[in-house]
């Protein structure tokens, strides 16, 4: 029998062995993921430093790795979960066939974009000048709609498998990097289902024609600016073949056409007696501004659009920054991404003649003046266009909602939708806050206007909450004897500058979670003398009622030239705890209003006795008892997740 025990123990060492191989490999395989890995982690932070090409072969090798590990580990990845007891890395492991499902859809949906979309990313990274033509670039994007199909249901597959892991168990190395795959894979999903439907937004089969407000952030308004003009933008087989801008005010025929009457506060504080297109954007929930936009636009100007685009001032030095100088037909100096505010400014003023009829009907034209010299840039001469650092700045544009996008498209609202490019107010499970600020001075002080945010919130055992909002606004105004005058007819020394250098006349509204009642708020009484109808106000607030699912409170007050003001508002929250497996998890969803820079926002949560605190995400500032602190900067939407049992 001494061969038989001969060949088990051979056998024996051979299984050593070939358990030894496979062990190497398999961490071969894991040191190449792990520095492929610090590669898109670096990325990832340092987006700036963005090369499609160099990206798109990163994640051919992250794919390559992927695809390794899942070979390699064949089915015992599906038994990691049964060691979820260990201590340190049971999170892992029982997340293990989720967090591999993850990384499968998520690289196969990059490497098949990568493989689609190959010869525009190279096009965007060439400093050669014959990139791609509009024509070709559409005829690309048609030619690749199967795989750019493919690669979306590999990212909704990835997007699956992520929804099934248990972040709340990860190790904290490994929770810190679940932000990035919440923020990345909606994106991810958003950017092809927008490739799916490019063709058809682009004017593949017909022109589409869009509606452009360009809209003032310094006269700040609930979607991002006081609508100063207005362009018909329209599009076939991706070329610009028509483009008219117009001041706001000739956009109506009211002298010939009933208008509706105007929103309340419009009319109470401003004298409005009818509804004009400049003041359609009075709803922070743009899908909805952006109808009435393109009712009035279509009432006035006999023209339907297939879809409505807002932008400001911000998004315009994003989006210019890629154009390097503008070269605009008499004005000697090139419009760059560091001087374009300042030239609108300049632009606007009266010249040598002064205030009269004339600049009247043409004080915005530069608004048509700058869009005729970009498109006719990007349509003579694309190759001179750093695209790259256009998609960034059109990428932090739509973050910040300074730009905003509603078409007509199914598909492509979907998408918009879901990234948050669209400017509806957001739906939320948990807490929501989102402050809107409407200048209703005629003037553009909201350039001198900073602004800052506390909000404390404690939690109750019962999932419900009370709450404290401060909201501080700094007038850095430092001329002499300003006075509040409501509204000042132009004269001869009326200048951009003195409409900016006033007091600010502020319609605030509050959207929190419906249900949430009012308890009691700072009250800001405003003199007659400051006020177009010389009636004075008592400042205060008031629950208008429901909004797009939220409850809605309001405040009107004027912020003295030079000087700050907080108002602060006190309310109870219906339930706002989830529960679920012995755990609560409480969010909070803070949405940005367009046009605002990134305001600072300090965010208390009390959490109810007796519980222990499990995760919290962003990391908080500091931790005290069951007080959690966090410091943020609202220049996108912010969500603050905080478990505990």
């Amino acid at each position: 029998m001494s061969w038989v025990k001969r060949i088990a123990w051979m056998l024996v060492i051979l299984g050593i062995v070939l358990v030894v191989v496979w062990a190497a490999r398999l961490a071969a395989v894991g040191l190449s993921l792990r520095e492929h890995l610090a590669q898109a982690q670096a990325l990832a932070d340092d987006p700036q430093s963005l090369d499609p090409v160099g990206a798109c072969s990163l994640v051919r090798d992250l794919r390559g790795d992927v695809t390794t590990l899942r070979r390699e580990t064949g089915g015992l990845i599906q038994l990691a979960p049964l060691l979820g007891w260990l201590p340190g890395i049971g999170g892992e492991l029982r997340a293990a066939p989720h967090l591999l499902d993850t990384a499968d859809g998520l690289t196969e949906a990059g490497a098949l974009t990568c493989d689609a979309l190959g010869p525009a990313l190279a096009s965007l990274s060439s400093t050669e000048e014959n990139g791609l033509t509009p024509e070709q670039m559409i005829a690309l994007l048609d030619r690749e709609q199967p795989a750019l199909e493919q690669a979306l249901a590999a990212a909704e597959r990835a997007q699956a498998a992520w929804e099934r892991v248990d972040t709340a168990k990860l190790s904290p190395w490994l929770a810190g990097k679940a932000s990035v795959l919440n923020e990345g894979l909606p994106l991810l999903q958003t950017g092809l289902q927008m490739a799916t439907v490019a063709p058809d937004l682009l004017g593949a089969d017909g022109p589409r024609t869009y509606l452009i407000l360009a809209q003032n952030d310094d006269e700040l308004r609930p979607t991002g600016g006081f609508i100063s003009g207005a362009g018909a933008l329209t599009v076939e087989q991706g070329h610009v073949i028509g483009v008219d801008f117009i001041d706001a005010n000739l956009v109506d025929d009211y002298l010939h056409k009933p208008y509706p009457e105007p929103p309340q506060p419009l009319f109470d504080t401003m004298g409005s007696e009818i509804w004009l297109f400049r003041d359609a954007n009075w709803s922070p929930d743009f899908p909805t501004s952006a109808r009435q936009a393109a009712y009035f636009y279509e009432y006035g100007q006999g023209v339907s659009v297939d879809g409505v685009i807002a932008l400001n001032q911000h998004a315009v030095e994003l989006l210019i920054a890629g154009l390097g100088e503008v070269h605009i037909p008499g004005v000697d100096e090139p419009v760059t991404a560091a001087n374009v505010r300042q030239f609108m400014r300049e632009a606007w003023n009266p010249g040598e003649a002064g205030v009269t009829a004339e600049w009247t009907f043409s004080r915005k034209d530069f608004i048509g003046q700058m869009a005729a010299a970009i498109l006719g840039r990007i349509e003579s001469d694309p190759g001179s266009v750093d695209w790259v650092q256009t998609a960034k700045g059109a990428y932090q544009a739509l973050q910040g909602h300074h730009l905003l996008i509603v078409v007509d498209d199914a598909d492509a609202s979907t998408a918009l939708a879901r990234a948050g490019w669209d400017g509806a107010i957001r739906g939320s499970d948990g807490d929501y806050l989102m402050a809107v600020d409407a200048n209703l001075g005629f003037g553009k002080v909201n350039a001198l206007i900073d602004g800052k945010m506390d909000y404390r919130v404690a939690l109750r055992a019962d999932g419900t909450a009370s709450a404290e909002l401060s909201l501080t606004y700094t007038h850095r105004g430092q001329w002499e004897n300003v006075r509040c005058v409501h509204m000042e007819p132009y004269a001869a020394g009326t200048t951009y500058a003195a409409l900016m250098h006033r007091c600010y006349y502020d319609y605030l509204r509050i959207y929190v979670p419906a249900g949430s009642v009012l308890r009691a708020a700072t009250p800001h009484p405003t003199p007659g003398e400051y006020l177009l109808r010389g009636e004075s106000t008592d400042g205060q607030a008031a629950t208008l009622g429901d909004e797009a699912g939220k409850t809605v409170f309001a405040q009107f007050f004027v912020v003295e030239y030079g000087q700050a003001l907080t108002t602060r508002f006190e309310y109870d929250l219906p339930q706002v705890v989830q529960t679920g497996d012995g755990q609560h998890s409480y969010t909070l969803l803070i949405q940005k209003q367009g046009g605002t820079d990134a305001t600072p926002v300090s965010v208390t949560v009390a959490l109810p006795p007796n519980v222990t605190l499990l995760t919290a995400t962003p990391p908080p500032k500091t931790t005290d008892a069951n007080t959690l602190t966090f410091d943020l900067q609202l220049a996108a939407d912010v969500l603050v997740e905080v478990t505990y049992e």
